[in-house]
């Protein structure tokens, strides 16, 4: 996929450059090991913009501490021992944007139905250290879209 990022370069990225760095071809097998996130910048669509989507997204993913295990295939938070959101990866096409991407999908989960029927996220590893996502809902481009988020290697 081109040069190694760190994570202080991907913070420091605007949003079209970080479209631009999503856009580019990566290897397509799911990151192993476990991962700490951060989010990188908010996908302004109208759905994103929805209170009820603004608030809890902040509050899962800005303001409490997050990580991904791939090897668990589960989402942590705080510590790796709060573990919820079960996954199963999928390479292939992007729901989101004209590029080959990892989807997460949770229908594995032992979160109720509603909640993991509306989840949906897509990552591209950048290296061995470094992941680039795109957090949101089960809902086509322009809407399922809500923040592009970093994971890097623990």
């Amino acid at each position: 996929m081109g040069p190694d990022h760190t994570l202080t370069e991907l913070r420091s990225m605007s949003l079209a450059q970080l479209e631009s760095l999503w856009m580019l071809q990566a290897k397509l097998e799911p990151p192993r090991g476990r991962y700490r996130g951060h989010v990188l910048r908010r996908i302004g669509n109208a759905t994103s913009r929805r209170p009820l989507w603004r608030w809890s997204e902040r509050i899962g993913f800005e303001w409490i501490p997050f990580g991904v295990d791939f090897d668990r295939r589960l989402w942590f938070f705080i510590t790796r021992h709060i573990a919820m959101g079960r996954f199963e990866t999928q390479a292939g096409p992007s729901r989101w944007r004209d590029t080959q991407c990892i989807g997460l999908t949770y229908g594995v989960s032992k979160l109720p139905r509603v909640i993991r029927s509306t989840l949906y996220d897509e990552v591209k590893p950048l290296s061995d250290r470094l992941v680039l996502g795109i957090g949101g809902i089960h809902r086509g481009r322009g809407e399922g879209d809500h923040f592009f988020f970093a994971l890097e290697r623990t």
